[in-house]
């Protein structure tokens, strides 16, 4: 007979060995028992000293904050239900959680957000910027020398695969983008990846960005059919638990897609009514164009440096203008300029294979909440949401040609930068006040005499 826990053995003896106790005596006990365990699983774990320096907002006017710090009011509710749940007890009958508050998180970037009737678009700003920090910190740049036996040719490879995949099925773009941005993550915190798991890290990474972002996304079955043998249902299912470990379960990062989505409606958006701001109000070429440049940067291993909300404000730099873009981004130039440098190769070949890019991006059109109404309340709605389908009009020959490029400007640019060093390193003075000749050249009766010039041999 296996052995039990002494909790669980000590009242059944009680109560069998016909012995009174007192039902209070067995209640202090069951609290004794809870506390012992609430103090082993602290919830949440490992975070308590982070969440302690944030502030919070009186989403149920229960407390007030003062410098980061809870001070409850003097009122007769309880405040258990209402503080931030510090133990598993208090979360399973907690009933309010207060929501963290961005607005002393130092951002500098003011909301271009119009006041929204059901939150305030100061504090979904802040709160956007916050995380696209947070989502720059987890992706490495330099994530390629933890794997010797990976090379950046080889994510261009699967991300172009992925992004085939997408095509056939007719996914949309934020699920490519959720399961790239899935793969950078999880590369970036492990270590010696085998070449030969990259397609299934790839297709499984795909197959949570699918079930995250589809309303009916395909079957496992499928995923294990688009590797041709390379991965079985079973080995997708078993990196499944892998990778979610490993992202930490944050599965809902603001991707360049919406980053790009949320600059276009705030360019094109009707003010006047800002219970439509959610409903797409952009054309949908313009948003092809720049998501198209968006593509190829992206495979580059370069687009790990910047955040989201830049690569995206570069792009509509490249195709709507620079006013334009720091106007709806909120970004100054200085902040935007590498990023806009850096993706100039990308939206020069985007713009040379433009009319080939058009006829390759032919996607029959998706109507959208067809009969719904909602032409009286948004009048300037698009209901053709084609241009959200991720389409595989960029390819690895674009990728080459722009890295190419890149590397000539980079060269130009150390040249330019090498002479302006030279020039200011080898002029006599720098401080721009004439000098006078020394005293043994003043009155010198023969001029200086030159360097002789030194010719070939014949």
């Amino acid at each position: 007979m296996p052995q039990t826990s002494l909790q669980e053995k000590q009242p059944s003896q009680i109560y069998s060995q016909g012995s009174k106790v007192a039902p209070q005596s067995l209640k202090r006990k069951r609290r004794a028992t809870e506390h012992s365990e609430d103090a082993e699983n602290i919830y949440p774990p490992n975070k308590l000293p982070i969440l302690s320096h944030s502030p919070y907002t009186e989403s149920c006017n229960a407390s007030q904050f003062v410098d980061g710090s809870r001070t409850p009011q003097h009122q007769s509710s309880p405040l258990k239900e209402q503080q931030e749940p510090t133990t598993w007890s208090d979360l399973r009958t907690a009933t309010c959680f207060l929501t963290p508050s961005a607005s002393g998180n130092g951002s500098s970037r003011p909301s271009p957000l119009p006041s929204l009737p059901w939150a305030d678009g100061s504090q979904v700003w802040s709160l956007m910027c916050l995380g696209d920090q947070k989502t720059l910190t987890q992706r490495d740049s330099q994530m390629f020398q933890r794997h010797p036996s990976l090379q950046p040719r080889m994510r261009a490879i699967l991300l172009d695969w992925l992004i085939e995949v997408c095509e056939v099925y007719k996914l949309h773009r934020e699920t490519y983008y959720l399961a790239m941005d899935y793969i950078d993550r999880y590369l970036s915190t492990h270590h010696d990846v085998p070449k030969n798991r990259l397609q299934l890290i790839g297709i499984t990474c795909l197959f949570i960005a699918a079930k995250v972002e589809e309303i009916y996304p395909p079957k496992i079955a499928e995923f294990a059919y688009v590797t041709d043998g390379a991965c079985t249902e079973e080995e997708i299912l078993g990196k499944e638990l892998v990778v979610l470990k490993g992202l930490g379960w944050n599965l809902s990062p603001v991707t360049a897609p919406g980053w790009l989505n949320i600059y276009m409606q705030v360019e094109s958006g009707d003010w006047s009514r800002p219970k439509a701001f959610i409903y797409p109000q952009y054309e949908g070429l313009q948003y092809s164009q720049a998501a198209q440049l968006l593509d190829l940067a992206t495979l580059d291993e370069g687009s790990l440096k910047f955040p989201y909300s830049h690569i995206a404000a570069a792009a509509v730099y490249h195709t709507q203008g620079r006013e334009c873009a720091l106007r709806v981004s909120r970004l100054s130039w200085e902040q935007l300029a590498p990023c806009a440098k850096w993706l100039s190769p990308f939206a020069t070949i985007v713009a040379e294979e433009g009319s080939q890019l058009l006829l390759r991006s032919a996607v029959s059109p998706v109507e959208s909440h067809s009969g719904s109404g909602l032409r009286a309340t948004v009048p300037n709605i698009v209901m053709d949401e084609s241009h959200r389908i991720q389409t595989h009009v960029v390819d690895l020959t674009m990728l080459e040609k722009a890295q190419q490029r890149l590397t000539l400007d980079m060269l130009e640019m150390d040249s330019v930068e090498r002479d302006t060093n030279l020039d200011i390193e080898g002029s006599p003075n720098q401080s721009g006040i004439l000098t006078p000749p020394s005293s043994s050249q003043k009155n010198s009766p023969t001029p200086p005499r030159h360097a002789p010039q030194l010719h070939p041999y014949t």
